[in-house]
């Protein structure tokens, strides 16, 4: 091993362990925002794992997006693939029930604006609209979706690289186009305004297994490649 390529991945070592670092930093503040939540508050935790699941969306869709690198494009590459996902991230709002549209009338309770406390990462909830627009902000959903949305934008730079066409590109690899897919199959259990039972450990399946498909789209389009006959 040459001196030079030593020097790289002494250099490449030292940045994972500094990311590392600052995420077990994060982790760490993020436990004692819930203990002084906790302790200042009457909520009683019976079932811990959904006070974790809302902070697994939120790191993992945060370190997604940060390990991530967009590639350099021309204007209509870009025009393209921004289009193709903020289509994508307004499908998932709706189908979510982030984002309630009063298309066939007004929505119940008329305008609103309220904000309901709740555990960090679950809340604060932000409730905001009109009587044909409504925005329910929940804090890990709404980072879940723009970073599944994020990642679909930074593959379908990728593809309009090679291909004319970004959603030709896209759904020429197998991850990236079974990724697009998954989080809309079985929605309304999966994630629904209100989640229930095992609905909380099945959407955070779904979020994992969808970042990670996007995030190793190209490996797992590789694999599967070698795999099928041509």
């Amino acid at each position: 091993m040459s001196g030079a390529h030593r020097s790289r991945v002494r250099r490449l070592l030292a940045a994972e362990t500094a990311a590392i670092r600052w995420w077990l930093l994060v982790v760490a503040a993020e436990l004692a925002l819930v203990t002084a939540y906790l302790a200042v508050s009457d909520v009683i935790v019976t079932e811990p794992r959904y006070v974790v699941y809302p902070f697994v969306w939120i790191n993992v869709g945060v370190w997604a997006m940060l390990r991530t690198a967009t590639p350099s494009v021309d204007r209509r590459q870009w025009a393209v693939a921004a289009a193709l996902s903020g289509g994508y991230l307004l499908l998932l709002l709706v189908v979510g029930g982030t984002l309630q549209l009063g298309i066939g009338g007004p929505l119940a309770g008329g305008a609103v604006a309220s904000i309901h406390w709740n555990i960090p990462g679950l809340g604060p909830i932000i409730v905001y609209g009109t009587p044909r627009v409504r925005l329910s902000i929940i804090p890990f959903k709404v980072i879940g979706y723009v970073a599944m949305s994020y990642l679909v934008y930074a593959r379908l730079l990728d593809a309009t690289r090679a291909v004319l066409s970004g959603v030709l590109g896209l759904f020429s690899c197998v991850g990236c186009a079974f990724s697009l897919l998954l989080p809309l199959l079985g929605a309304t259990t999966l994630f629904g305004s209100t989640l229930t039972g095992l609905s909380w450990d099945l959407s955070t399946l779904v979020f994992l297994l969808t970042v990670a498909l996007l995030y190793w789209a190209d490996e797992v389009g590789v694999a599967v490649r070698r795999r099928l006959p041509l």
